[in-house]
């Protein structure tokens, strides 16, 4: 009976589960504000949210929280504003709740209710085995059936001989049954992991960040609230497209961000501004200290600024719990001892908890294992869990009313924590069409007001966004090195870039309706002019052949005469004319006793002290041309010189 009992009560606990977490308990003074994210002015590293809301404000002192915000957000960079002249801000403060539930999530839930249907039977089975296992023990004690005190006649030998074989093959067939049914629900609830781990959901409380704002007010009055704060894990990174229809037509660039974050909050239809500023950087100017020089002395040292770092009172935990085998164990449960800030594993007994700075310890546990408490570690916090030893009769079951989720898993091992789970829907509807764009110029920075809505989820993940598309007058040249390569490349030559606003970042090329690849926009070592890149042009035909006739070495007296020459034609298939610029080269002499002497057409232009020939011409569409160059060394008899 007493076996019997404990078993219902074992089964009625894991399928009802622990009582549900209680919310954080808020002064009857205190009244919950909704707000929604309007706007994100997004920077280089970090990201500064607002948010509006409107609600009513009662006669005198006033508390307001606005809940349900970011834990990550800077409390030091928390604004909160209104226009109304009734009522003035006493003060804004900044707390942590770590008792948020996660958004409602349909899908998610059916599967943990699958979890905790196997966890039932898995407890069941469990005790089962149990039994049979004393059962056994009863049997292996009482295997000596006679004595020659005691004697049994043939026939009850016989009796207590099959009694006992039988009873332990039933024994045994039983618990080859159980450790099968076990091996599957194990099996089971991998795939629903799996699934749980497909849809990105994880099984915990989620800490979320509170504003409370004292007010006080000469009468009870309605109005809009805009609350902002800076959020790190945001970032906009800018790129270009190139598009050339024709060398005959401006350069087409479309200015374009990959915008990103993950601050804990999805961005839905708001309006996007991208500053060229960073708010991390040090705004205090450096200083020099005094140089004084003696014996052995040295120049003083200077550390580069550090970058400030948001401190939100919140530090992330991760580890994996695993069996003795070293198997991960899937559905441990990991709470902060003495809150309800809760974790479970996943699939291969990873886990990753949001904890208070402060917390030393956390709390693990699993059915059929004995709980631990481990200490948080700088890195991984991981933990070996042991089978539990508890004999059948040692098993109690306690009644609970409101108790917290770490008392819950404290008694009973493999409790899961929140039964009630919600999780967050993340809605992803990047934007990529032109829209209209205001340019704020700023003293410091510049700032791009994107004028319609965006929606940038907490993923991660970069969404294309077009700041401005320019046309750009450019003049076009094309260049080629016959001696290195036989392509030709197209090059456009941009002035007065500066008024665009450009800043480093990849470019993708498109010429004539094909892209060519990408290449890299370095706005700090580009001068006056901007000079891009456009790739190869197959419609320019360049060759360079040696020109034999030229070729020829002589020897008088103690003198050797060497020459070469070159033939450079070139090709224009195009429909329009172009402006070519040939490159080659000619040796020049590092030594008294080498002379060289050039013999080139007038087309070329030759620089003296690095030997390079530069032939720039205009070449009509459809047009031709061939030039001609060569040299000759002299040097004396014993020296070596290799020529082409």
């Amino acid at each position: 009976m007493k076996q019997l009992l404990t078993l219902l009560f074992l089964a009625i606990l894991c399928t009802c589960g622990p009582a549900q977490v209680q919310a954080q308990e808020v002064s009857k003074d205190e009244k919950n504000v909704s707000s929604k994210i309007t706007n994100a002015t997004v920077f280089l590293d970090g990201a500064q949210v607002s948010r509006s809301a409107k609600t009513t404000i009662p006669t005198g002192r006033g508390i307001l929280v606005f809940s349900g915000l970011t834990k990550d957000m800077d409390p030091a960079s928390i604004q909160v504003k209104s226009d109304n002249d009734d009522f003035i801000v006493l003060s804004v403060s900044h707390r942590l709740n770590f008792n948020k539930l996660p958004d409602e999530n349909p899908a998610a839930d059916n599967i943990y209710r699958q979890m905790d249907a196997l966890d039932a039977r898995k407890a069941l089975l469990t005790v089962n085995y149990r039994i049979t296992q004393e059962e056994e023990a009863i049997l292996k004690l009482n295997r000596v059936v006679a004595s020659p005190q005691t004697g049994l006649d043939a026939n009850d030998l016989i009796a207590a001989v099959n009694f006992h074989r039988e009873r332990i093959t039933s024994i045994k067939r039983t618990q080859l049954s159980i450790s099968d049914s076990l091996a599957t629900i194990k099996d089971d609830r991998k795939l629903l992991q799996a699934q749980l781990s497909d849809i990105g959901i994880k099984r915990q409380t989620k800490a979320t960040a509170e504003i409370v704002v004292v007010t006080q007010a000469t009468r009870a009055v309605t109005d809009d609230f805009t609350v902002s704060y800076m959020v790190p894990n945001a970032r906009w990174i800018p790129h270009y497209d190139v598009r050339v229809t024709n060398i005959s037509q401006p350069v087409d660039l479309r200015y374009r961000a990959k915008v990103s974050q993950q601050s804990g909050e999805d961005w839905t239809n708001i309006r996007l501004k991208l500053s060229t500023a960073d708010p991390t950087a040090s705004g205090v100017a450096p200083t020099l200290t005094t140089w004084r020089l003696h014996n052995n002395s040295r120049p003083p040292t200077y550390s580069p600024m550090a970058k400030k770092t948001i401190q939100t009172g919140v530090r992330s935990v991760t580890g994996r719990i695993i069996e003795p085998s070293g198997e991960g164990l899937i559905g441990a449960t990991i709470v902060v001892p003495g809150t309800a800030i809760g974790a479970v594993t996943d699939i291969d007994g990873y886990y990753s908890i949001e904890v208070p700075s402060g917390s030393a310890q956390l709390l693990v546990s699993y059915l059929g294992y004995t709980n631990q408490q481990v200490n948080i570690q700088s890195g991984p916090t991981n933990a070996v869990m042991r089978e539990s030893g508890m004999e059948l009769d040692e098993v109690v079951v306690t009644g609970y009313g409101n108790r917290n989720a770490a008392d819950l898993a404290g008694s009973v091992s493999g409790v899961q924590v929140q039964r009630d789970r919600k999780r967050r829907r993340k809605d992803s509807a990047p934007v990529a069409a032109p829209v209209p764009v205001n340019i704020q110029r700023l003293t410091t920075s510049v700032n791009f007001d994107i004028e319609l809505p965006y929606s940038i989820p907490s993923d991660g993940k970069a969404r294309d966004v077009e700041i401005k598309q320019h046309k750009l007058s450019a003049n076009y040249t094309h260049l080629a090195v016959p001696k290195l390569s036989p392509n030709t490349y197209l090059k456009a030559a941009v002035t007065d870039w500066e008024q665009y606003d450009l800043l480093s970042g990849q470019v993708n090329l498109f010429f004539e309706g094909t892209y060519l690849g990408n290449s890299v926009l370095d706005v700090s070592t580009t001068n006056d002019t901007l000079e891009l890149s456009l790739g190869r042009d197959p419609n320019v035909i360049v060759t360079r052949k040696a020109t034999e006739d030229y070729r020829n070495r002589n020897f008088f007296g103690g003198k050797v005469s060497d020459s070469r020459g070159y033939t450079i034609n070139v090709r224009n298939k195009k429909k329009q004319p172009i402006n070519l610029v040939i490159m080659d080269q000619v040796p020049i002499s590092a030594d008294e006793t080498i002379t060289v002497k050039v013999d080139r057409d007038a087309y070329f232009r030759l620089n003296e002290t690095t030997g390079i020939l530069t032939w720039k011409q205009k070449l009509e569409a459809g047009g031709s041309r061939e030039t001609r160059f060569g040299y000759t060394v002299k040097y004396s008899k014993g020296v070596n010189v290799i020529l082409e």
